[in-house]
């Protein structure tokens, strides 16, 4: 399932959801680096979700603050920091669930993911989606 979302969430440089992607056949994964990887995302996957709409609540209520007149200046700073403190949990989330899928990975698997990493956009985040090669 792919939830795209309007968050910028920063997302940890060289992090894109590989996993799911025709890279995994190029990296000659054992089958336990698959399974721990499919267990990392399956585990994050939860959460992730939660996050990313926790992001989207804040970013609407602080859309809704900005709209109202006169602007409550108190509660639009509430809703600014309620919406950089969602997005932080996000970054933080996908940040450690990058760390968990490396530790899977031998140095050159690594390196093989940084070379075909994709260029970076503008695009919306997406949801983690199950790892292809399931058993």
């Amino acid at each position: 399932m792919v939830l795209a979302a309007s968050a910028k969430a920063q997302l940890p440089k060289g992090f894109y959801a590989w996993w799911g992607s025709p890279v995994v056949q190029d990296l000659n994964l054992s089958d336990e680096q698959k399974k721990q990887i499919r267990l990392t995302v399956k585990e994050y996957r939860p959460h992730l979700t939660e996050l990313r709409a926790e992001v989207e609540r804040a970013d609407g209520d602080l859309e809704y603050q900005f709209n109202q007149q006169p602007v409550d200046t108190r509660k639009a700073n509430d809703a600014i920091d309620r919406l950089a403190a969602a997005r932080a949990d996000l970054t933080r989330t996908l940040s450690q669930m990058s760390l968990k899928l490396r530790a899977v990975l031998s140095q050159q698997q690594w390196q093989e993911l940084q070379r075909r990493r994709p260029v970076k956009s503008a695009a919306p985040l997406q949801q983690p989606e199950e790892p292809t090669g399931k058993k």
